[in-house]
């Protein structure tokens, strides 16, 4: 069976990429979680899937360009219900504390919009709570994980893809072929672009299979015979039901 992967935490129980939303995929068994970092103009590594704080707080700005105090003060919680009101944006190190003995802990490095040591930072973090061999960095930005594999070529990438220019890109090179060039890990690609014949492909190459974002009993059934390694989902409460009704 897959592993089920908690998007952004439970995020249609809790504010995304919140520490209530992490909590609840704890609380409801899934395997780990995926996550997204940015660094603040301060430099502290952040938790928001957004470059800008703007759909998900009170507040409005880039990340980049707002210190860890301005975000800190901004309200992430009453966007999605006012049972929620005055959760904070967390921190990478705060998130790690609450899910470092998680199977699978699947950070995402937003690609910088400005020149920064966010990979290396990550790479620190992932040292400083003793995760290496239970997480795994994902980018959509081939060159980040290129940048990983340099400071660390033991610890677990995964490229990340959909549908667009760099997507049509990957597949028409093949994926496993672009993955093995970058010595990436896994594929994480938007579920809808695989197929059987492209897992086996990875498979056969020793790379795992990590698709986004799977919800439906349909889908989770399919790519489950499919043999993905891992389901990354916004329901995981769900992903885990049905997997247990199969099993």
């Amino acid at each position: 069976m897959p592993l089920v992967l908690s998007h952004r935490g439970a995020n249609k129980r809790a504010p995304q990429n919140t520490l209530p939303a992490f909590k609840k995929a704890i609380e409801f068994n899934a395997d780990g979680i995926e996550t997204d970092v940015h660094l603040s103009k301060d430099g502290e590594i952040v938790i928001c899937h957004n470059y800008t704080v703007d759909a998900t707080s009170n507040g409005t700005g880039s990340i980049d360009e707002m210190t860890f105090a301005q975000l800190r003060r901004l309200d992430f919680g009453s966007y999605f219900s006012q049972d929620f009101k005055g959760v904070t944006l967390p921190t990478l190190s705060e998130v790690l504390e609450l899910v470092k003995n998680m199977n699978l802990i699947n950070i995402e490095i937003k690609p910088p919009q400005k020149d920064n040591d966010l990979v290396k930072r990550v790479v620190e973090e992932i040292y400083k709570f003793g995760i290496e061999k239970n997480s795994i960095i994902s980018c959509f930005n081939p060159e980040c994980i290129r940048q990983v594999k340099e400071i660390d070529s033991g610890l677990k990438t995964g490229l990340l893809y959909e549908r667009g220019e760099l997507g049509d890109e990957i597949m028409s090179f093949g994926v496993a072929k672009y993955c093995k060039q970058l010595n990436a890990d896994a594929a994480h690609p938007e579920h809808v672009l695989l197929s059987q014949e492209v897992i086996d492909d990875l498979h056969k190459n020793n790379i795992k299979v990590n698709p986004w974002t799977v919800n439906s009993r349909e889908d989770i059934i399919k790519y489950t015979s499919w043999g993905c390694d891992a389901l990354i989902s916004d329901v995981p409460d769900f992903c885990l039901q049905v997997l247990k009704e199969i099993k």
